[in-house]
């Protein structure tokens, strides 16, 4: 037999020729209020939406979060017909308040590849912690580098791909308080850096890797991630990463996410992205 909202969705889609996507998820303001993020009419995208956005297996449940997405669709007349709340990577809640069950859809990376070519890239970059995983980049302990030599020193200097023209400096401080050094300091490295590396693309994939080769949470988001998007400030990194070979190293696609994810406009990442998390995310 039919799950319920199989049976709503055929209707729905069939109805549908405008899908909007909204920012914000369940107990937000009206739907009509909301930002719109992006906005997909063609039929050929709107058909991988929908295969994307309904095929999974039901949870019997509800996330208890609210979301942070949220699909609208709209009829011919643009009427509002249906809509949907994304959660957390893998999960959409058709109609939540009327069915109460959720959807674990099949193919989360491919969702998140299509809605970040229509406006919303940063619901793909919040695929950066399933890659971390994948990557084995959760934290241990010490949570943060420790200043001097050793096994939780100097040593994961090499091991996080920081760049060798900068390891002597940043072995005389902690990973916690890298992220806290004085802008005069944190200069001199990126002129030491430029010295050691005149070409930019290269500067730029190295600080990339170094990025996207920091444990998470704490090192990645409080930590030596501070520094190094402090490093990447100025021109984007996403030319020298489009212009390098596909695909990506995850380290560097890592990083690429990590940094487009600390940005407050949207970046077009998914042709990017694609070929690396595929591979590794499936």
């Amino acid at each position: 037999m039919r799950h319920p909202v199989e049976m709503w969705l055929d209707d729905v889609w069939a109805r549908t020729v405008l899908v909007q996507v909204l920012g914000g998820g369940e107990g937000h303001c009206p739907l009509e209020d909301r930002p719109i993020l992006g906005w997909i009419e063609d039929p050929e995208a709107l058909s991988e939406l929908r295969v994307l956005s309904t095929t999974g297996s039901f949870t019997g449940d509800v996330c208890r979060c609210l979301g942070s997405l949220t699909l609208s669709l709209h009829d011919a007349d643009g009427g509002a017909v249906g809509h949907a709340s994304l959660h957390g990577l893998d999960t959409v809640a058709w109609a939540r308040a009327r069915f109460g069950d959720d959807l674990e859809v099949a193919d989360p990376v491919g969702l998140a590849l299509l809605l970040s070519r229509y406006g919303a890239s940063r619901w793909l970059t919040r695929s950066s912690s399933r890659l971390a995983r994948v990557l084995g980049l959760q934290e241990g302990r010490p949570q943060f580098r420790q200043a001097g030599h050793g096994r939780a020193g100097a040593d994961l200097l090499a091991v996080r791909q920081v760049p060798v023209a900068l390891r002597p400096a940043l072995a005389r401080v902690s990973g916690q308080e890298a992220a806290d050094l004085p802008e005069e300091q944190v200069d001199e490295l990126r002129q030491e850096l430029v010295r050691a590396c005149p070409n930019p693309d290269a500067r730029s994939l190295a600080l990339l890797a170094w990025l996207g080769s920091l444990p998470e949470p704490m090192e990645a988001e409080f930590g030596e991630g501070v520094l190094v998007r402090r490093l990447l400030e100025g021109p984007s990194p996403l030319a020298s990463a489009s212009g390098w070979r596909q695909p990506l190293e995850g380290m560097v696609a890592l990083g690429v996410m990590r940094w487009a994810g600390s940005q407050s406009q949207e970046f077009p990442l998914a042709d990017l992205l694609e070929p690396c998390l595929r591979t590794l995310l499936g």
